[in-house]
């Protein structure tokens, strides 16, 4: 029961990733969309636990690592590690149907934008790491913070965990 759930978001989110990096570049103008992926993840790791999140994590990224011109890796190491920190708060912390789903994407947000400027700072040239803390990264902020909530409840009526998943 658990592998299926498992596959079965993973391959949500290589949908999201592949409509992420093919549909949504193709539309005029120069729009800022939230990461979807991201915020699924952050849900699915704190329902499933840190494993499945890891996996979830790093097959989403390696996706997002072949379809983006990002270095192998870089996607991957980000996302297989947000997986991992959330994937630890299983159980932990109650998340209400607001205010946890903003906080939990907006810090996801931020650390997926510091591993970036690290991993970029660390081994690639300075002056080709991402652009992190400008205003398109700040509309993404806000989006991510203001789809959480939303996407959380959506991901809730799907049931990817139940109570004994979640250890209760």
């Amino acid at each position: 029961m658990r592998k299926s759930k498992l596959l079965s978001i993973t391959i949500i989110m290589l949908l999201i990733v592949v409509l992420q990096s093919t549909l949504f570049n193709k539309l005029p103008g120069r729009f800022v969309f939230p990461d979807f992926t991201l915020v699924i993840l952050v849900f699915f790791s704190n329902g499933r636990g840190r494993m499945e999140g890891q996996i979830s994590g790093f097959l989403t990224g390696l996706a997002e690592d072949f379809l983006s011109l990002s270095p192998p890796g870089f996607n991957s190491f980000i996302k297989t590690s947000v997986g991992f920190i959330y994937g630890s708060f299983r159980g932990k912390i109650f998340i209400d149907p607001i205010f946890f789903p903003v906080i939990m994407v907006m810090a996801a947000t931020l650390l997926k934008a510091f591993c970036a400027l690290l991993i970029s700072a660390l081994f690639i040239k300075p002056e080709a790491g991402p652009a992190v803390f400008t205003s398109r990264f700040a509309i993404e902020l806000v989006e991510n913070c203001i789809a959480a909530p939303f996407i959380f409840a959506l991901m809730k009526t799907f049931k990817f965990y139940s109570a004994e998943d979640r250890g209760f």
